[in-house]
């Protein structure tokens, strides 16, 4: 940062303003006030930004905290963003510094106060370098509304549906063809919302044929009876479960086997082949509370889905309270990892890695009123995108299955009147008889 002492009002004068015009589109130097060059900053983000933007309340601020000194030298802030939950800051650490100096609680806490923010999240974004998240507002607090296209949508991108909002305000897109997906989170976190809004976003092509939904709930089928229609298949015994997978195997090995007989080098789903979506709730009733024989064919065929499925149109969504492998046995298969709120941080990092919290992935800390928040992330991506899935209802549920279930043929016979005899009285006008 250097030693040189730099007054506010120059710095606010000469960069601050200029700052500000760039994160809204609004304000410029110009136009600020003189009598009060923090005129266009919230008041929440006042202090915050008076000592972010001044070398002498950073120098002030680091040898409190403990992250910088004359000795040593100090951190250096890079850019200050403005985001709709308030600012983000890029540091650059000092040379000997962990991650964890900056990343544990209590330096945590002591930045927030600091600042006079009410939260502060820290991310590594590159070594040596990382964020401070100044938190103000959480964008995210609000229920999201079921994505306005979900009933009149006649085309589906099965590589980007839509499922909720993102923190920074776009939609939040999830990869279905080619990807499995972890779904962990607690009681009450939000795990129906997530797949309930990929149903949504995906209706159009089930009534298409473009999709089969085959659906194992093994809580009674409480959780999904009420879209039955919409489902290719439903299983809700241990039984009835086991028979739908090892079918499902079956069935994609026949798979395999024609695309290859015809030379398909990339699966593309059809009315004729379709993808074929297998939901999983709460897997933990085959993977640890069955007998030792379904724990051991439910292994055995969702590690065949997994390993093999993905390039022939076989996709495996599973959605658990306790991720770990004694529950999902084939954790590390799943490509696509979402995590809601979670008690433990053992948990966060079962499903998004051991650094994971460190990066940002903070789901023991969502509040348990915010259903549907979650952090997200996917093999090939860097980072965690905090996102909350779609507020389905049950009238939505109903909007979907009458807008978008399959039909289905009328099995009732026609009567046939052909040849009625209105004289006929049967036993007796019969040939044999009343001993007919």
């Amino acid at each position: 940062m250097g030693t040189t002492v730099v007054a506010l009002s120059t710095i606010l004068a000469t960069g601050m303003m200029l700052w500000w015009r760039r994160l809204d589109g609004a304000s410029s130097a110009a136009s600020a006030s003189e009598s009060d060059p923090l005129a266009h900053v919230p008041a929440e983000l006042r202090t915050a930004v008076m000592v972010m933007t001044d070398s002498r309340q950073l120098a002030y601020m680091w040898v409190a905290l403990g992250l910088g000194g004359p000795d040593g030298g100090w951190p250096n802030v890079l850019t200050m963003t403005r985001v709709p939950s308030g600012a983000v800051a890029e540091v650059q650490m000092l040379g000997g510094q962990k991650v964890s100096d900056w990343t544990n609680d209590d330096t945590r806490d002591q930045l927030a106060q600091y600042l006079g923010v009410p939260k502060v999240l820290v991310t590594q974004t590159d070594p040596g370098f990382l964020t401070l998240d100044l938190r103000c507002w959480d964008t995210l607090a609000d229920p999201a509304v079921v994505h306005p296209d979900a009933f009149t949508a006649t085309g589906v991108d099965l590589s980007a549906v839509p499922v909720g909002v993102r923190e920074d305000g776009r939609v939040w897109l999830v990869r279905l063809l080619g990807v499995h997906i972890l779904l962990a989170g607690a009681t009450g976190s939000g795990k129906g919302s997530v797949l309930w809004s990929l149903v949504a976003g995906i209706a159009p092509a089930i009534k298409a044929g473009y999709v089969d939904v085959w659906v194992a709930d093994p809580k009674g089928g409480m959780e999904f009876s009420r879209g039955e229609d919409l489902w290719t298949r439903f299983e809700w015994t241990a039984a009835g479960i086991l028979g739908m997978l090892a079918e499902a195997v079956a069935q994609m090995q026949e798979r395999t086997s024609q695309l290859k007989a015809a030379r398909v080098r990339k699966f593309t789903p059809s009315p004729d082949m379709p993808l074929v979506w297998i939901v999983i709730d709460e897997g933990a009733a085959l993977s640890s509370f069955a007998s030792r024989e379904e724990q051991e064919q439910f292994r055995q065929y969702t590690g065949l889905l997994q390993s093999q499925g993905r390039a022939v149109g076989y996709s495996v969504t599973a959605a658990v309270q306790d991720p770990s492998k004694e529950t999902m046995p084939n954790r590390q298969l799943f490509n696509v990892r979402i995590g809601l709120r979670l008690e433990e941080v053992t948990q966060i990092r079962m499903v998004h890695g051991d650094s994971a919290k460190d990066k940002g992935a903070r789901c023991d800390e969502i509040p348990a009123d915010t259903p549907g928040v979650g952090y997200v992330a996917e093999d090939g991506k860097d980072g965690f995108v905090r996102v909350r899935a779609f507020m389905v209802t049950d009238d939505n549920i109903d909007a979907l299955v009458a807008a978008y279930g399959p039909e289905k043929p009328d099995y009732s016979p026609q009567a046939d009147y052909t040849g009625f005899d209105p004289d006929y009285i049967p036993g007796e006008d019969d040939e044999q008889g009343m001993a007919a």
